[in-house]
């Protein structure tokens, strides 16, 4: 129902905030002098963690609803680590295990490497080669999928520090504010089906609503640091072009990660990836979008 999105988007738009804004003060809060490591994008990194953790328990179950036999832990487990690993690096963490002379793409390597081996022996311990590609196959999808995807949004807040968390802000709202564009003028004037035999509800006008939408914030955003200049933002963000093409490809690369877990539902036959959030689904219903742009939003925002 229309109430229960707008309620509980609201809430989490909060919940959002609030843990960005704590995450952007943990460092004064606790004495660096009396710590070994650096606690920058300590709750960001802990948040995303952990809804990489259930939504990779969300993907096993959409996978055995289509047929498979995924591991149940080790995906989710090996998933979090993955997506943690900017901050593991940046935070001195790993200087503790050895590993300091090591770079995050390093450490991400061997973490995949890892979650490769691993998922062999698990799978090998069943004792039956029946179906053992294709299960494989889907329990490394979720490290590759959130893991991976996912540590971009946590090398978004630590490369672009001391601004991180107001450009991790920025992409988000960018994101999701295309999914509230696509979704009341698809209510409104919707006609066109987008793709029919996936997501029956989308259309073509919703598409081009929502795109506009991400693209008018992105260049508000932009014109309004242009005009005050605030301190939460580099002095030198983007252009107006270069906001209006960030706006585009961040509602149609985000609307195509939305497909692609509709393709993961409907092979599952499930209409949304769990219950958590009423009027919203599961954690998947929530980040897909985020997922896919994360990488796109760290090489335009930051490099």
């Amino acid at each position: 129902m229309l109430w229960q999105r707008l309620l509980f988007g609201a809430i989490l738009i909060a919940v959002l905030v609030g843990l960005l804004y704590a995450d952007s003060r943990l460092a004064a809060w606790v004495s660096q002098d009396a710590a070994e490591f650096r606690f920058d994008g300590a709750i960001l990194t802990g948040t995303v963690a952990v809804l990489v953790f259930l939504g990779g328990l969300e993907l096993t179950r959409l996978f055995r609803g289509a047929g498979f036999q995924p591991l149940t832990l080790w995906p989710s487990i090996v998933s979090s680590l993955v997506a943690s690993i900017p901050f593991l690096s940046k935070s001195g963490l790993t200087a503790d295990w050895g590993l300091a002379k090591l770079s995050a793409a390093q450490l991400t390597v061997g973490a995949l490497i890892i979650a490769i081996f691993g998922v062999f022996v698990l799978v090998a311990l069943r004792r039956k080669t029946d179906r053992a590609i294709g299960d494989m196959a889907v329990s490394i999808w979720p490290v590759l999928y959130l893991g991976l995807l996912s540590q971009f949004i946590v090398s978004i807040r630590l490369d672009g520090s001391p601004h991180g968390i107001t450009i991790v802000l920025f992409f988000i709202a960018t994101v999701k504010i295309c999914d509230i564009g696509a979704y009341f003028t698809g209510r409104a004037i919707g006609r066109h089906k987008l793709i029919i035999w996936l997501s029956p509800k989308k259309t073509w006008e919703g598409l081009c609503g929502g795109v506009v939408a991400s693209m008018v914030l992105a260049v508000g955003v932009v014109k309004w640091i242009d005009g005050s200049q605030p301190a939460a933002f580099p002095p030198d963000f983007l252009t107006v072009g270069r906001a209006a093409i960030f706006g585009f490809l961040m509602a149609v690369i985000g609307q195509t990660g939305d497909l692609l877990e509709s393709m993961i539902k409907r092979d599952a036959q499930a209409k949304d990836s769990a219950q958590a959030i009423p009027a919203f689904g599961g954690v998947l219903d929530i980040l897909d979008s985020v997922l896919l742009t994360a990488p796109v939003a760290w090489w335009i925002l930051i490099h």
